[in-house]
């Protein structure tokens, strides 16, 4: 185990940051100072990230560029995005989610509610779904999809 350190005086403030926060969802960047540390983000969080740009392809376990998803404390996910400036669009490529993850409503909407401030931080108009991410339908509009779907970030 590792041990971690905390400023005496600042005890109080740990405590009362871990009462009655609703959790948030938000989307590090690939190289967020977080993740700098694989082995401190394996202690805290469980969470085996490696970035696989340089990996080759058959190496790959997810993707080329793949973004983990925070929710609250935990890692719950991540997601292989493709922007395309011309048309304005975000589209989610492929979805893994985390091991021992289970999702609810209020996870559904901190989702829903993170990706619209994602596609405000992008100035992106729209996400798109593909077959790899259908099942996130949820994300969109509440419903499950099969296909190509859209989201936009004035929509609900």
């Amino acid at each position: 185990e590792t041990p971690f350190y905390l400023r005496s005086a600042d005890a109080p403030l740990l405590d009362t940051a871990a009462e009655d926060t609703p959790p948030r969802a938000a989307i590090l960047a690939a190289l967020d100072n977080l993740l700098w540390d694989r082995e401190l983000a394996r202690a805290l969080f469980d969470l085996d990230y490696v970035w696989e740009v340089y990996k080759p392809v058959a190496e790959r376990r997810y993707g080329y560029y793949v973004l983990p998803v925070l929710y609250g404390d935990r890692f719950v996910a991540r997601f292989a995005p493709e922007r395309d400036k011309r048309n304005g669009t975000l589209t989610i490529k492929g979805w893994w989610w985390e091991p021992g993850v289970s999702v609810g409503r209020e996870t559904q909407a901190a989702l829903r509610d993170c990706f619209r401030r994602f596609l405000g931080y992008l100035g992106a108009e729209e996400l798109r779904l593909t077959d790899d991410a259908a099942g996130l339908g949820w994300l969109l509009d509440g419903t499950e999809c099969s296909s190509i779907a859209t989201f936009r970030p004035q929509d609900g």
